[in-house]
């Protein structure tokens, strides 16, 4: 049978692993530490970090196929609780009893996570084995495919590493290799002893995260669990780190195994990139949970209106004039490239017949469709405080565009502004670009700020074009 990957000893990090990140969460975590701070004040910080660990419970099961669960349900278990009571039959393609228990295993797995990093206990076999065990409490099998094709359940030793081949065959045809179950044991060791040397040259915590849940992932310790087991080991570092759990969404598995793909080939940097924007998301709902919760009373609207007030004006003027000059320099950046872009565009493509022409503008020509796309990316704008755009306007018979919008995000005192990326074909509804959100933060300083967005902006346009070329 063809290998599509041939297994081989896990591989270190090179000379220089800052040269893999940006770093755009060392200026995000202050902006986070202030946001925390109010939180606390406003005693709205416990109810978002359940809610964020009720939705890492429920998607890491999602992306792996254990069970579905209708998009509807999801909102609900995150918002209200873990209650296989509130899972509808035709809600999921499992036993809605069963697929409460494995959720719930998945949280009390999480919570033992934080009991972990306050007793300072070190990574090591021994825990990794107590998280696979506390992760697959409640499944008994495992789904096993023989050489004739023939699929059958086979009893899961859970805590236990494999003792036979795991190599799974892709939908090509293709196989997977990982680790030999004779190795396991000892490219586990050598995984925790690079880790631990990582530890000591401190290298940050988007680098490390990554590479230990893609070497963990090469390794495929388990008969089953791996990816649960990996996500699981690479929110450890986040949450000791003082970030969030790592929660990737159903939406992106197809991204994620993508970069996990690309790691193989020794590139982190997809996945490194991945790792980033859970966290910046994570902030971004923070901010959502905190002022827009849901008023059932009178009491509850006076006292949300009471926080709100309590707290305006805690960013300084100068604070937020910083991060509307880095906004306003990035914006007549993006109008620039635009401008090459549109000018390449028109000597290229322009010429092939009348009609056809490429042009930059600052407006919004369609505000409906710039709310909308807005609104899922994910992003709780506040256009009154903060808004300008850019758009590259496509005219080949037809009117299209790739838009950005700059907003402020949340209320003004974060000092956050965000930035979407869209395509907006003539009469068609928006179409948020693959990878095409930003962030811009008052914490930062303008030259990483720059650079950051230069290379997101580059890649926008390039997927951009992409996704307006399949149009035509």
């Amino acid at each position: 049978m063809p290998v599509a990957y041939k297994w081989h000893p896990i591989t270190d990090l090179g000379a220089d692993p800052k040269s893999l990140t940006e770093g755009e969460l060392d200026s995000l975590k202050r902006v986070w530490a202030n946001q925390k701070e109010e939180m606390i004040q406003i005693r709205t910080l416990d109810e978002f970090e359940k809610r964020l660990r009720r939705e890492w419970a429920i998607e890491t099961g999602i992306i792996e196929g254990v069970y579905t669960l209708d998009r509807g349900v999801t909102r609900t278990l995150i918002e209200k609780g873990i209650e296989a009571a509130l899972i509808p039959h035709n809600a999921t393609n499992r036993d809605p009893e069963l697929v409460g228990r494995i959720i719930q295993d998945h949280y009390d797995a999480l919570e033992g996570m934080f009991d972990f990093i306050g007793g300072q206990r070190q990574l090591s076999n021994g825990y990794i084995k107590e998280l696979h065990a506390a992760l697959l409490r409640n499944q008994d099998t495992y789904t096993v495919v023989n050489q004739f094709g023939q699929a059958f359940e086979k009893t899961l030793e859970k805590g236990r590493y494999k003792d036979a081949p795991n190599n799974p065959s892709r939908e090509d045809g293709y196989v997977h290799e990982y680790s030999p179950p004779e190795h396991v044991a000892s490219e586990m060791d050598r995984l925790l002893q690079m880790h631990i040397e990582h530890e000591s040259r401190s290298v940050p915590v988007e680098v490390e995260a990554a590479w230990l849940h893609h070497r963990f992932a090469q390794v495929h310790p388990f008969a089953d669990g791996n990816g649960r087991v990996a996500r699981a080991i690479a929110s450890l570092l986040f949450i000791k780190a003082g970030w969030f759990p790592l929660i990737v969404k159903r939406d992106d598995r197809a991204r994620y195994i993508e970069a996990l793909e690309k790691a193989d080939a020794e590139d982190l940097r997809p996945l490194i990139g991945m790792l980033v924007l859970a966290q910046r998301t994570a902030v971004l709902q923070a901010t959502e949970i905190a002022y827009d919760r849901p008023m059932a009373s009178t009491h509850d609207a006076i006292a949300a209106a009471r926080d709100r007030l309590m707290l305006r004006g805690r960013l300084s003027p100068k604070e937020w004039l910083q991060v509307k000059q880095t906004a306003a320099r990035l914006h007549q950046s993006a109008i620039q490239r635009f401008s090459k872009v549109a000018q390449e565009l028109q000597e290229e493509i322009g010429r092939l017949g009348k009609g056809i022409s490429f042009s930059v503008a600052t407006g919004i020509s369609n505000i409906a469709a710039n709310i909308k796309a807005v609104q899922e990316a994910g992003h709780a704008a506040d256009f009154s405080e903060y808004h300008t755009a850019a758009q590259l306007s496509l005219s080949t018979g037809r009117t299209d565009a790739i838009v950005l919008s700059f907003h402020a995000i949340g209320p003004r005192f974060h000092g956050i502004i965000g930035v979407v990326a869209y395509l907006l074909p003539q009469g068609a509804e928006p179409v948020v670009i693959e990878d095409g959100t930003f962030q811009i933060n008052y914490a930062e300083d303008f030259d990483p700020a720059q650079t950051r967005f230069s290379a997101w902006l580059e890649r926008t346009i390039v997927e951009g074009l992409n996704q307006w070329r399949k149009t035509l």
